[in-house]
């Protein structure tokens, strides 16, 4: 239950009833360590999708195939995904999305 509620407050649904959820069904160490992973911007649902793509190892050509998008869409798409997790490369992208459980 509480890594669906992680997802929920990564994507900001129901803000304020899903902290209070959060809140009481962890303790105090645990709402601070939450508290700081969610001080990212959320990924949004096509963030997501490429993210995804990347995460099974396939190059930004070959994501932009497949979701009918230039290259530049997808180079576009990675970088900000980079900046929203606090990472430089693909597979720390990778890496970090899993550690807050949002792949």
């Amino acid at each position: 239950m509480l890594n669906l509620l992680k997802k929920a407050a990564l994507r900001k649904k129901y803000p304020q009833y899903v902290n209070q959820l959060i809140a009481a069904s962890t303790n105090t160490n645990s709402v601070e360590s939450l508290k700081n992973k969610l001080l990212i911007e959320p990924l949004s649902e096509r963030e997501l999708e490429v993210l995804h793509h990347v995460s099974v190892g396939l190059s930004n050509q070959e994501i932009a195939n497949q979701l009918f998008v230039s290259l530049a869409t997808i180079k576009w798409h990675t970088n900000r995904i980079y900046g929203k997790l606090g990472v430089k490369n693909r597979s720390q992208a990778v890496a970090k999305a899993r550690e807050l459980e949002i792949l």
